[in-house]
């Protein structure tokens, strides 16, 4: 910019001399030069609220190494090739000048094109949270994880027929109830109690342990395990469809829960038991691999490929 200017300050020495002709074309010439000043500055600008305040590199703008003209050389020749030179420049700034418009009119692009993914994928999430697509729909999953609805209220879960099976009360009463520790942390004792019912194939009283400890607890420290073993449950009880609904509501509401992983694994074994399309299951094995990737465990790395060389996933 300085060497422009240093033109222009040249220009006007040379005028001096000149004729009248001479200095109308000086004056001409100092107006053009300023343009240019203002065009670059223009650009500098854009380019600084492009690249994200990062220093620009200044234009080293020059005149190309030649000879001094000699003494008593007229100034009219000088004059004109200054002019070409700052025409040159002129034409270098307007090029430049479109090249920002462009980069910046793609950025302009890019951000509407990715504002309306997000909202395209929000929309589609909200809407397999919500249940719109049914279980029995195939079609409705062949591009997403299964569709899932709210939990089974606590009031529906079935509750054991002592008349049916009289020994069930001494098998219940086996089950020791946790102690020690982790007995004053209601919600701790809850989880333990319930898991043990679970270990102990007492499934309808576990499924009412867990159901009771998310009511009463639904921001325990342990609430995504317990989710994660109440889905297991049903899976269990030979219920896959309610299994479903419990591990991924479990990975979408907690997807940073130490069990949502495990949780996306143990829903492509529930969709496997629906007799899912193969496409539903690989789009489960896509997305754990999508949002947890390096977070693996070695086994749960392992459990994946084996699923998805099970169905030919891509």
């Amino acid at each position: 910019m300085r060497k422009l200017v240093l033109m222009a300050v040249i220009a006007g020495g040379l005028v001096v001399a000149a004729p009248v002709d001479a200095q109308n074309a000086g004056a001409s010439l100092d107006a053009r030069v300023t343009q240019v000043e203002k065009r670059l500055n223009t650009v500098e600008r854009v380019l600084s609220r492009t690249s994200g305040g990062a220093p620009m590199v200044q234009p080293d703008i020059g005149p190309p190494d030649g000879s001094v003209a000699a003494a008593g050389t007229p100034a009219t020749a000088p004059l004109t090739d200054l002019q070409a030179r700052v025409a040159s420049v002129e034409g270098e700034v307007s090029g430049l000048t479109n090249r920002v418009e462009t980069a910046e009119h793609r950025l302009q692009q890019l951000d509407m094109d990715f504002a309306a993914y997000k909202k395209a994928t929000d929309a589609r999430l909200r809407a397999l949270e919500d249940g719109r697509a049914t279980a029995d729909a195939p079609a409705a999953l062949s591009d997403g994880p299964a569709p899932v609805r709210p939990a089974r209220p606590a009031a529906t879960t079935p509750k054991p027929a002592a008349a049916a099976d009289p020994g069930r009360a001494d098998r219940l009463a086996a089950v020791p109830k946790p102690t020690g520790a982790d007995a004053p942390d209601k919600g701790t004792y809850a989880y333990n109690y319930g898991y043990r019912l679970w270990k102990a194939g007492l499934y309808p009283e576990a499924e009412a342990q867990f159901d009771k400890y998310a009511t009463r607890f639904p921001k325990h420290r342990l609430v995504s395990r317990a989710q994660n073993v109440l889905g297991l449950v049903y899976l269990d009880d030979g219920k896959p469809k309610e299994a479903a609904e419990i591990f991924y509501t479990n990975y979408s509401k907690l997807p940073d829960g130490d069990r949502a992983s495990d949780s996306l694994l143990n829903l492509a074994r529930a969709l496997t038991a629906l007799k899912r399309p193969a496409a539903d299951v690989c789009q489960v094995y896509k997305e754990l691999g999508d949002v947890y990737g390096d977070k693996l465990t070695p086994a749960q790395r392992a459990d994946a490929d084996k699923g998805r060389a099970t169905y030919k996933c891509k």
